[in-house]
């Protein structure tokens, strides 16, 4: 009898470990924007991935117009009593996450925000990707002419120019677009759930390429350039070009 209470209370606190891990898993982000605001300046952008395994993938831009700097850090998290810490794997040059802390605010369902624990406490908000307004990605040759860019929007739709020119240099202009079917916009949605956004190292040598996200809800924009993840950057180059072609 007494072994079956320990097996059961046992179990009881691995689910409840468990449960908490996957309330929290998700993409967050917060941006501290000073006006105007042009091409992502001047802001500070703070994405932050917690995976159910308990590892994250955590980005950090401040872009002040005249210098900007990114950090990208990963580890594990661990969490106690509703505050979240974090192991990350290396240290960075200029953001230190072994010393950030959030908070997970009191609720009986999801989380839909953390706080992040500064002199001035942060709240950061859990990206439903399929709320984003639009993403955008774009990139350009440094040795030809030739440049193309993909827009999704929420609704599904996809635009894909591309800028590029024939044996003879004139210009050659392809646009399409096309309605993804549900299992394609369900692919995109889980490749940015399931991937880091963001990556230390420059994401291509032959490209300059530029990433944005629209979330209206938050009037926020996550912009960069040249960070993109690689695995992201792919399925974008390959497999939705591929669909819309």
């Amino acid at each position: 009898m007494k072994l079956t209470t320990i097996i059961i209370l046992l179990s009881a606190i691995i689910l409840n470990s468990c449960n908490k891990g996957n309330k929290v898993s998700g993409t967050y982000v917060a941006q501290s924007v000073m006006l105007p605001v042009y091409n992502g300046c001047c802001t500070a952008t703070e994405v932050l991935q917690l995976n159910n395994d308990h590892t994250f993938n955590a980005y950090h831009q401040n872009d002040q117009g005249d210098y900007l700097t990114k950090d990208v850090a990963s580890g594990s998290y661990d969490l106690k009593q509703d505050m979240i810490s974090f192991k990350p794997d290396s240290l960075n040059q200029h953001y230190d996450y072994s010393t950030v802390k959030y908070k997970i605010p009191a609720s009986d369902g999801q989380v839909n925000f953390l706080i992040k624990q500064n002199r001035e406490p942060q709240k950061f908000y859990k990206i439903d990707f399929k709320k984003a307004d639009s993403l955008y990605i774009h990139r350009y040759s440094h040795t030809d002419w030739d440049q193309e860019s993909i827009t999704v929007k929420k609704d599904g739709t996809v635009h894909y120019i591309r800028h590029s020119q024939d044996k003879n240099r004139n210009p050659v202009d392809i646009s399409k677009h096309k309605k993804l079917t549900q299992e394609q916009f369900q692919q995109y949605i889980d490749t940015l759930s399931q991937t880091r956004l963001f990556q230390e190292a420059a994401t291509s040598e032959k490209y300059s390429i530029t990433f944005s996200l629209t979330l209206k809800e938050y009037d926020m924009v996550i912009h960069d350039q040249n960070n993109i993840d690689k695995k992201l950057y792919n399925f974008f180059f390959e497999t939705v070009r591929n669909w819309v072609e």
